[in-house]
């Protein structure tokens, strides 16, 4: 049997709605335990809004988490859901969206799930490593070396040492030891218009020498920079020729991703000593209590994660 960990996210947002109709789908994952952390009283009170009932079944647990403000509750979900993790009580994390504002509001530093996932894993784990955002559905994999950074940011964060080399690193051994891709082919997009051919030198500079380092170790071929807007013309994101596809920020990868992906995108976690799956969506407050949301990358997300558990491999944990 496989156990996930469910942690509901922020309560004040459709974290509690999402949960309580991926639930309602939870015969479709026999052999599957799902331990559900979270705000449990909240998510009762919005399934019976929807007109839903929870399941009480041996395969689902609840783990009611309370705290005063909504980031505690999410704060202390996740830290729950790793300790689980740590102590061999479940196989893998899902995670439903948190408010980065109530996060602060309820005085926690850490910018987001990825940040705090890092922290917890270096609490729990023999860990020092980097934790990297991996954009998944199906075979279409895509990774961002920055993160939430305004465009006028990414070349400042770009030259830094390690900025591109370590989340590649970290993306060939994922798809290597947890994928079991023995010789992965990854298409670098470049920084700017037409990779750089008409104005600016980031590819030159801070792409080129990576890719050029690492196709000389072998055992990965990266391919680039490639100019982003020619790429995806006529992409096949399931049969692309790719293992995974690398952009530069933010925009440029996840605009082209959530139109191929749509409403199964799911955020993988990547680095960690511990799997972490997630849905690739906020907290969308302006929505919540009007039965709009779906569940369909949450499902998704749980889905992944059991699709990652069950590839063959001997070294489903190394980072």
């Amino acid at each position: 049997m496989r156990r996930l960990a469910i942690t509901i996210g922020d309560p004040t947002g459709i974290g509690p709605e999402i949960t309580a109709k991926a639930l309602q789908r939870i015969v479709d994952f026999p052999g599957v335990h799902c331990n559900v952390i979270g705000d449990i009283k909240g998510l009762q009170k919005t399934a019976l809004t929807l007109g839903l009932t929870l399941p009480h079944l041996p395969s689902v647990t609840y783990n009611d988490i309370s705290a005063q403000q909504p980031g505690d509750v999410a704060y202390k979900s996740i830290d729950s859901a790793v300790q689980l993790i740590a102590a061999h009580k479940v196989d893998a994390l899902v995670t439903g969206p948190i408010s980065k504002k109530h996060l602060q509001e309820a005085g926690h530093e850490a910018h987001g799930h990825t940040e705090i996932l890092e922290m917890f894993a270096q609490s729990y784990f023999d860990f020092s490593g980097h934790a990297e955002m991996l954009f998944v559905n199906k075979k279409f994999r895509l990774l961002l070396l920055t993160r939430h950074l305004a465009l006028s940011e990414v070349p400042r964060a770009l030259e830094k040492s390690g900025a591109v080399s370590r989340p590649l690193k970290t993306l060939i051994a994922f798809l290597r030891h947890q994928l079991n891709i023995s010789d992965p082919r990854i298409a670098i997009l470049g920084v700017n218009p037409h990779a750089g051919e008409i104005g600016g030198d980031e590819e030159l500079k801070y792409l080129q020498p990576v890719i050029h380092a690492v196709n000389a170790i072998g055992a990965s071929t990266l391919v680039g920079p490639l100019p982003a807007d020619g790429f995806f013309r006529g992409f096949q994101p399931q049969d692309s020729g790719y293992d995974a596809v690398v952009a530069s920020y933010h925009d440029q990868g996840l605009i082209p991703f959530k139109i191929f992906a749509g409403y199964e995108a799911v955020n993988v976690t990547i680095g960690l000593p511990f799997l972490r799956t997630s849905v690739s969506h906020g907290t969308a407050s302006d929505i919540v209590g009007q039965n709009l949301a779906r569940e369909d990358s949450l499902l998704a997300a749980m889905r992944t994660a059991l699709d990652v558990l069950a590839t063959p491999s001997l070294q489903k944990n190394v980072p």
